[in-house]
Protein backbone atom coordinates (compact mmCIF):
# COMPACT_ATOMS: atom_id res chain seq x y z
CA UNK A 1 0.00 0.00 0.00
CA UNK A 2 2.94 2.30 1.06
CA UNK A 3 4.49 1.78 -2.06
CA UNK A 4 1.59 2.53 -4.13
CA UNK A 5 1.48 5.45 -2.69
CA UNK A 6 4.88 6.54 -3.28
CA UNK A 7 4.54 5.76 -7.06
CA UNK A 8 1.68 8.27 -7.18
CA UNK A 9 3.41 10.87 -5.39
CA UNK A 10 6.35 10.55 -7.81
CA UNK A 11 4.45 10.28 -11.07
CA UNK A 12 2.53 13.46 -9.98
CA UNK A 13 5.55 15.24 -9.28
CA UNK A 14 6.57 14.72 -12.59
CA UNK A 15 3.79 15.61 -14.26
CA UNK A 16 3.66 19.29 -12.52
CA UNK A 17 7.34 19.53 -13.37
CA UNK A 18 6.41 19.33 -17.41
CA UNK A 19 3.20 21.28 -17.32
CA UNK A 20 4.38 24.84 -16.20
CA UNK A 21 1.84 27.28 -15.09
CA UNK A 22 -0.26 29.18 -17.05
CA UNK A 23 1.88 32.47 -16.98
CA UNK A 24 4.84 30.64 -18.35
CA UNK A 25 3.32 28.90 -21.29
CA UNK A 26 4.87 30.09 -24.53
CA UNK A 27 2.10 32.62 -26.68
CA UNK A 28 0.36 31.13 -29.64
CA UNK A 29 1.82 30.49 -32.92
CA UNK A 30 1.29 33.58 -34.81
CA UNK A 31 0.19 33.43 -38.68
CA UNK A 32 3.58 33.50 -39.59
CA UNK A 33 5.16 30.84 -37.45
CA UNK A 34 7.90 30.01 -39.85
CA UNK A 35 9.05 33.75 -39.45
CA UNK A 36 10.44 34.07 -36.04
CA UNK A 37 9.71 37.01 -34.27
CA UNK A 38 7.07 37.96 -36.69
CA UNK A 39 4.06 39.12 -34.84
CA UNK A 40 1.49 40.91 -36.91
CA UNK A 41 0.16 39.88 -40.72
CA UNK A 42 1.14 41.48 -43.55
CA UNK A 43 0.11 45.06 -45.35
CA UNK A 44 -3.00 44.47 -46.60
CA UNK A 45 -3.44 44.33 -50.59
CA UNK A 46 -3.29 47.72 -51.88
CA UNK A 47 -5.77 46.87 -54.48
CA UNK A 48 -8.28 45.01 -51.50
CA UNK A 49 -11.71 46.99 -51.88
CA UNK A 50 -11.79 48.51 -54.41
CA UNK A 51 -13.89 48.34 -57.07
CA UNK A 52 -12.71 50.70 -59.87
CA UNK A 53 -9.80 48.77 -60.06
CA UNK A 54 -8.14 51.98 -58.15
CA UNK A 55 -5.11 50.43 -56.06
CA UNK A 56 -4.82 51.35 -52.39
CA UNK A 57 -8.03 52.58 -50.85
CA UNK A 58 -6.46 51.92 -48.16
CA UNK A 59 -3.13 53.48 -47.95
CA UNK A 60 -4.53 56.60 -49.70
CA UNK A 61 -3.59 59.68 -48.51
CA UNK A 62 -5.42 63.14 -49.24
CA UNK A 63 -2.85 65.83 -50.67
CA UNK A 64 -2.98 69.31 -51.97
CA UNK A 65 -4.31 69.96 -55.03
CA UNK A 66 -1.74 69.44 -58.13
CA UNK A 67 -1.26 69.03 -61.53
CA UNK A 68 2.01 67.93 -63.89
CA UNK A 69 4.77 70.52 -64.21
CA UNK A 70 5.37 71.72 -67.66
CA UNK A 71 9.03 71.05 -68.86
CA UNK A 72 10.41 73.77 -70.90
CA UNK A 73 10.09 72.14 -73.91
CA UNK A 74 6.39 72.34 -73.52
CA UNK A 75 5.71 68.80 -72.50
CA UNK A 76 4.52 67.77 -68.79
CA UNK A 77 6.97 66.13 -66.15
CA UNK A 78 5.42 62.77 -65.13
CA UNK A 79 7.84 61.26 -62.63
CA UNK A 80 11.12 60.44 -64.26
CA UNK A 81 9.28 60.54 -67.59
CA UNK A 82 8.48 63.86 -69.76
CA UNK A 83 5.33 63.45 -71.76
CA UNK A 84 3.26 65.21 -74.74
CA UNK A 85 -0.45 65.20 -73.50
CA UNK A 86 -3.10 66.54 -76.23
CA UNK A 87 -4.18 69.38 -75.92
CA UNK A 88 -7.46 69.25 -75.73
CA UNK A 89 -7.16 66.96 -73.07
CA UNK A 90 -8.24 68.97 -69.57
CA UNK A 91 -6.04 68.38 -66.71
CA UNK A 92 -7.47 67.47 -63.38
CA UNK A 93 -5.91 68.71 -59.99
CA UNK A 94 -5.30 65.37 -58.08
CA UNK A 95 -6.20 65.39 -54.57
CA UNK A 96 -4.47 61.55 -53.53
CA UNK A 97 -0.65 60.68 -53.04
CA UNK A 98 -1.81 57.59 -55.80
CA UNK A 99 -2.52 59.29 -58.22
CA UNK A 100 0.07 61.20 -60.57
CA UNK A 101 -2.45 62.98 -63.06
CA UNK A 102 -5.89 62.91 -64.05
CA UNK A 103 -7.28 64.06 -67.09
CA UNK A 104 -10.93 64.99 -68.64
CA UNK A 105 -11.14 64.07 -72.77
CA UNK A 106 -13.20 65.99 -75.10
CA UNK A 107 -16.71 64.08 -75.22
CA UNK A 108 -20.44 64.81 -75.85
CA UNK A 109 -22.49 64.89 -72.93
CA UNK A 110 -23.02 61.21 -71.28
CA UNK A 111 -20.79 59.60 -73.10
CA UNK A 112 -17.14 60.83 -70.58
CA UNK A 113 -13.73 59.16 -70.38
CA UNK A 114 -11.22 60.17 -68.21
CA UNK A 115 -7.74 59.13 -68.33
CA UNK A 116 -6.36 58.77 -64.69
CA UNK A 117 -2.08 57.50 -64.03
CA UNK A 118 -1.87 56.09 -60.85
CA UNK A 119 1.57 55.61 -59.12
CA UNK A 120 2.09 53.36 -56.03
CA UNK A 121 6.01 53.40 -55.14
CA UNK A 122 9.17 51.53 -56.42
CA UNK A 123 7.14 48.56 -56.24
CA UNK A 124 4.18 48.93 -57.66
CA UNK A 125 0.90 47.32 -56.90
CA UNK A 126 1.45 43.76 -57.71
CA UNK A 127 2.07 41.58 -60.71
CA UNK A 128 0.99 42.85 -64.28
CA UNK A 129 -1.55 40.00 -64.19
CA UNK A 130 -2.70 40.54 -61.24
CA UNK A 131 -3.63 44.21 -62.21
CA UNK A 132 -4.80 42.96 -66.08
CA UNK A 133 -7.40 40.46 -64.06
CA UNK A 134 -8.67 43.05 -61.72
CA UNK A 135 -9.09 45.83 -64.47
CA UNK A 136 -10.93 43.13 -67.11
CA UNK A 137 -13.20 41.42 -64.11
CA UNK A 138 -14.86 44.74 -63.79
CA UNK A 139 -16.36 44.26 -68.12
CA UNK A 140 -19.37 41.79 -68.77
CA UNK A 141 -19.79 40.33 -72.13
CA UNK A 142 -23.00 40.08 -73.83
CA UNK A 143 -22.29 36.88 -74.30
CA UNK A 144 -21.14 35.39 -70.89
CA UNK A 145 -17.74 35.06 -71.98
CA UNK A 146 -14.63 35.93 -69.88
CA UNK A 147 -12.96 39.63 -70.45
CA UNK A 148 -10.29 37.93 -70.13
CA UNK A 149 -10.74 35.84 -73.33
CA UNK A 150 -11.91 38.64 -75.44
CA UNK A 151 -9.55 41.42 -74.59
CA UNK A 152 -6.79 42.46 -76.48
CA UNK A 153 -3.15 42.41 -74.67
CA UNK A 154 -0.12 44.06 -76.27
CA UNK A 155 3.80 43.60 -74.49
CA UNK A 156 5.71 46.64 -76.17
CA UNK A 157 8.12 49.09 -75.01
CA UNK A 158 7.71 53.01 -74.12
CA UNK A 159 10.73 55.46 -73.60
CA UNK A 160 12.88 52.33 -73.77
CA UNK A 161 10.87 50.28 -70.50
CA UNK A 162 8.85 47.25 -70.76
CA UNK A 163 4.89 47.80 -70.87
CA UNK A 164 1.28 46.27 -71.27
CA UNK A 165 -1.43 47.36 -73.39
CA UNK A 166 -5.02 46.60 -72.70
CA UNK A 167 -8.19 47.36 -74.16
CA UNK A 168 -11.71 45.79 -73.74
CA UNK A 169 -15.55 46.71 -74.11
CA UNK A 170 -18.37 46.05 -72.66
CA UNK A 171 -20.84 46.28 -69.51
CA UNK A 172 -19.26 47.91 -66.77
CA UNK A 173 -19.63 47.11 -63.16
CA UNK A 174 -18.39 47.80 -60.17
CA UNK A 175 -19.38 47.24 -56.11
CA UNK A 176 -18.46 51.20 -55.60
CA UNK A 177 -14.90 51.91 -53.23
CA UNK A 178 -14.58 53.80 -50.70
CA UNK A 179 -14.77 57.39 -50.48
CA UNK A 180 -15.47 56.88 -53.72
CA UNK A 181 -19.33 56.62 -54.45
CA UNK A 182 -21.26 53.84 -55.09
CA UNK A 183 -21.65 51.08 -57.56
CA UNK A 184 -21.54 51.62 -61.14
CA UNK A 185 -23.40 49.79 -64.25
CA UNK A 186 -23.14 51.32 -67.13
CA UNK A 187 -23.49 49.87 -70.70
CA UNK A 188 -21.18 50.27 -73.90
CA UNK A 189 -18.17 51.26 -71.55
CA UNK A 190 -14.51 50.63 -72.99
CA UNK A 191 -10.87 50.69 -71.22
CA UNK A 192 -7.89 51.30 -72.22
CA UNK A 193 -5.01 51.41 -70.22
CA UNK A 194 -0.91 50.51 -70.08
CA UNK A 195 1.37 49.44 -67.09
CA UNK A 196 4.82 51.07 -68.13
CA UNK A 197 7.81 50.38 -66.53
CA UNK A 198 10.03 53.41 -65.07
CA UNK A 199 13.46 53.21 -63.00
CA UNK A 200 11.14 54.62 -60.29
CA UNK A 201 8.55 51.60 -60.86
CA UNK A 202 5.59 51.50 -62.55
CA UNK A 203 3.03 53.33 -63.42
CA UNK A 204 -0.32 52.67 -64.69
CA UNK A 205 -2.65 54.79 -67.02
CA UNK A 206 -5.74 53.71 -67.27
CA UNK A 207 -8.07 55.40 -69.82
CA UNK A 208 -12.03 54.28 -69.13
CA UNK A 209 -15.40 55.59 -70.14
CA UNK A 210 -17.87 55.70 -72.71
CA UNK A 211 -16.84 53.09 -75.93
CA UNK A 212 -17.49 56.29 -78.58
CA UNK A 213 -15.18 58.37 -76.79
CA UNK A 214 -12.25 56.00 -75.82
CA UNK A 215 -12.31 54.43 -79.22
CA UNK A 216 -12.07 58.12 -80.70
CA UNK A 217 -9.00 58.64 -78.22
CA UNK A 218 -7.21 55.19 -79.10
CA UNK A 219 -4.63 56.99 -81.83
CA UNK A 220 -4.29 60.09 -79.14
CA UNK A 221 -3.79 57.89 -76.26
CA UNK A 222 -0.97 55.78 -78.30
CA UNK A 223 0.51 58.76 -79.46
CA UNK A 224 0.60 60.06 -75.74
CA UNK A 225 2.44 56.33 -74.21
CA UNK A 226 4.72 57.22 -77.21
CA UNK A 227 5.92 60.50 -76.18
CA UNK A 228 6.93 59.40 -73.29
CA UNK A 229 10.87 60.22 -72.72
CA UNK A 230 12.77 59.06 -69.58
CA UNK A 231 14.21 62.24 -68.13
Amino acid sequence: MHRRALLIAVLFAVSCKKSPPAGDLPPAKDWQSDKPGATTPPPANPHAGMGSGSPHAATAQPTAPKTLDKLPDGTLALGPFSVAVPADWTAKPVTSNMRAADFQLPAQAGAEAELIVYYFGAQGAGSVDSNLDRWLGQFQQPDGKQSRDVAKIEKTKFAGQDATVVSVSGRFVTQGMPGGGGPVDKQDQSLLAAIVESPSGPYYFKLAGAKSTVDSSTAAFRAMLGSLKVR
